[in-house]
């Protein structure tokens, strides 16, 4: 939803709801702070214009050629003009000091969307309202606020259109954002909008996958509480306790507070006039959280689920408690005696029964089946198929697919992995080292903190998609990027990155993903929608998978890089459930042929095949209580506790075979022996007629079973007679 905000003369600037509007910053401005910027310049850089021939060498390649267009003209020649003529000398000196910025920060400068922020600064400097007449500089007002004044000065008969108004909006709002933290000399968390990609001193954490992302407090419009949730949340990062995606969720939980200030009346950081309200006014709060509807997604139109709800309340807990147990220091450095008022109600603000019971809901459906990872994998070539003969024509993202799928890594390790993140495999020669492996992948471990080496051994499949990577992004670089400029990364981001120091993002990938989904419309062995953009079921599968083949638990806690054993708990609990699935797809038989009067699921639970190793037989199962001591030896198919299904059929067709090989040798030695045929009561030829017997009974019901296409708890199909029970 694109709301509209109109102002004179029917103005409208289309601007996202989810972007939050900036507060004022004028009272940074310092004139002696912008000469400052201006003479830290070049020579060749001080300049209120730029053409194709006084362009410095250092921005060719980061400010793009504009083409001049006619109605059904090829473009002939380009512009590269930047004009900041007419403007405050201060402003000139701010926009000459943020073109090299940009271009420093590895952005790219659009003329045409520079010049409309331009023109219309210069149309409001001059015709619009006294308050911009007067503005020497960029910050003087918000960017609606500029636009504003050209508005009024359209009344005042300037001759300059709409047209460009969004894009200028835009363009005013992102210099605006560049050139705060250059003016601000107090505490980073002192500013309004926290930008760790423009301002150097925010203590974000190393290839955070959230870092790129700005935290904006401007929608806390009480001043209270924009000034002590900047201090919090600062004081938060200062000790690592929460990353900067915690950081962005507590202030987007405030706002849910400032709602209701809003609607209730700011009685400041008591929330109330007298303390019998508060109650009341807490109620409030909840109510509006409950009553709220989402507004997109598959949920549009249902009421925030009960995790999201207990989110919000645990963030405005944790701040209340935060300036409780911090009251008397927070006065003095917000400058709010208020504060210091708080009593111990304020930090239990939620009943216990307020808050809904966190829940984490397993979904079954995150282990993808084996013919649609073969599926996936077919079809993923569509993503690095040129547009032209109708792919997606990104072959990064078809990489990125693959390397998802071989190695079971979360998105954002594999898409923020450094350029080189191979390293030799010790004790592995070139043919790798025996059972496939040539080398050890590093990727960036981005959610938890652990001293365990993040690299995973890989094969040379793997390899070969890295190095693949590795020429992809060399060309795209040397296209487009900054001159000596080296990439920092394997998957490169493809905008304002002429650096290389930006990852490719995984929204962008998860959209070709959704849109790969829409095109191969995968569906698994029961008709439902497989989404490949749900990247994390590739993890479940991988882990699944290892640890159906056996893998020990803390093998797979290494691979998958979990600290503790509950996470890597959770896919054997997966994996167990995909052996009793398994498992339960085959009939069972008695050593008479009959079927077992037992369900699946109590076989199942009595057998606990992953625990009941002595149980298992090379044709079967005993189902001897545990307690309980065989005195039979190796005749189990005369045993009543003897189970088996069609799963051990050529070991049941091998031993009848054999033991009818044995019948004949025993009668051929007997009759050269006595002179005389083995009578049919001898003991020893009645009980291996028996088993011959048995045998041909049990394997006669699992031929005349009804067929099942059953799978082994391996993966591989079993060709023979199955059946399901």
């Amino acid at each position: 939803m694109t709301p509209r905000v109109d102002g004179p003369q029917g103005v409208a600037v289309r601007r996202p709801e989810r972007r939050d509007v900036r507060l004022p910053a004028d009272g940074l401005f310092d004139v002696d702070r912008a000469r400052e910027l201006w003479e830290s310049l070049p020579v060749e850089q001080r300049r209120d214009h730029f053409d194709y021939r006084t362009l410095p060498d250092a921005y060719r390649g980061g400010v793009v050629p504009r083409p001049h267009r006619q109605a059904g003209v090829e473009p002939k020649w380009f512009s590269v003009a930047l004009s900041m003529r007419g403007l405050p000398e201060p402003m000139v000196w701010e926009l000459a000091w943020l073109i090299h910025r940009e271009i420093e920060l590895g952005r790219s400068i659009h003329p045409s969307a520079f010049n409309s922020a331009t023109s219309r600064l210069r149309v409001a400097v001059t015709s619009g309202g006294r308050k911009a007449r007067e503005a020497e500089s960029l910050l003087a007002l918000t960017p609606e606020g500029w636009l504003h004044h050209v508005a009024i000065a359209r009344l005042q008969g300037a001759q300059i259109g709409t047209a460009g108004d969004s894009v200028a909006l835009n363009r005013i709002s992102a210099l605006q954002d560049v050139l705060v933290p250059a003016y601000h000399s107090g505490q980073w968390w002192e500013l309004d909008v926290w930008n760790p990609q423009l301002d150097s001193r925010i203590p974000l954490r190393r290839h955070d996958p959230a870092g790129r992302s700005v935290v904006n407090f401007s929608r806390l419009t009480s001043g209270w509480l924009r000034g002590a949730a900047r201090l919090w949340l600062g004081e938060c990062l200062d000790a690592s306790r929460y990353s900067w995606s915690t950081v962005q969720t507590r202030v987007d939980n405030l706002k849910w507070l400032q709602h209701t200030i809003d609607e209730h009346g700011d009685q400041g950081p008591l929330l109330v006039a007298a303390p019998e309200e508060l109650r009341g006014f807490v109620r409030e709060l909840i109510g509006r959280v409950r009553a709220h509807r989402v507004t997109q997604g598959t949920n549009a139109g249902r009421p925030l689920g009960g995790n999201p709800v207990r989110q919000i309340m645990v963030g405005i807990e944790q701040f209340y408690q935060w300036a409780y147990d911090n009251r008397t220091e927070q006065a003095l450095r917000t400058v709010d005696p208020r504060w210091a008022a708080l009593t111990h109600p304020y930090s239990v603000l939620f009943r216990p029964g307020d808050k809904p019971r966190l829940t984490n809901k397993r979904h079954d459906e995150l282990v993808l089946e084996d013919q649609v990872m073969s599926q996936i994998a077919a079809g993923a070539d569509l993503l690095r198929r040129p547009t032209a003969e109708g792919g997606f024509g990104d072959a990064s993202a078809f990489n990125a697919l693959m390397l998802l799928m071989r190695t079971g890594r979360r998105l954002n390790e594999i898409l923020m992995m450094d350029f080189d993140p191979l390293t030799p495999l010790v004790g592995a020669t070139a043919e790798g080292d025996g059972v496939g492996l040539v080398a050890r992948l590093r990727y960036q471990q981005t959610k938890v903190d652990t001293t365990l080496p993040s690299s995973i051994p890989v094969d040379a499949e793997i390899v070969s998609i890295v190095h693949d990577q590795q020429q992809i992004t060399n060309a795209w670089l040397a296209e487009n990027g900054a001159p000596g400029a080296t990439p920092r990364y394997l998957f490169l981001a493809r905008f304002k990155n002429r650096n290389g120091d930006r990852p490719y993002p995984a929204g962008t990938l998860n959209s070709l993903l959704g849109r790969l989904t829409e095109a191969l419309d995968i569906r698994d062995s029961v008709g439902n929608p497989v989404r490949i953009s749900k990247t994390h079921q590739f993890r479940h599968t991988k882990a699944t998978s290892l640890l159906n083949a056996g893998v020990p638990l803390h093998v797979v806690m290494r691979y998958f890089g979990h600290v503790s054993a509950d996470m890597t708990l959770h896919y054997a609990m997966t994996s167990q459930k995909v052996a009793e699935q398994e498992f339960m797809k085959f009939q069972k038989y008695t050593s008479e042929g009959k079927p077992l009067e037992m369900s699946a699921e109590d076989l199942f639970d009595v057998l606990h095949l992953d625990q009941r190793a002595d149980r298992v037989l090379p044709n079967g199962w005993c189902m001897l209580p545990p307690k309980q001591t065989c005195d039979r030896g190796n005749a189990c198919l005369t045993c009543n506790k003897f189970v088996t299904d069609s799963t051990h059929a050529p070991q049941l067709e091998a031993q009848r075979d054999a033991t009818r090989q044995l019948i004949a040798q025993r009668k051929k030695a007997f009759a050269e022996k006595y002179g005389v045929e083995m009578s049919a009561d001898n003991v020893w030829l009645e009980g291996r007629e028996r088993e011959v017997d048995g045998l041909h009974r049990i394997l006669l019901s699992i031929r005349n079973a009804p067929d099942g296409s059953a799978v082994r708890a391996a993966g591989a199909p079993f060709a023979g007679g199955e059946s399901e029970a």
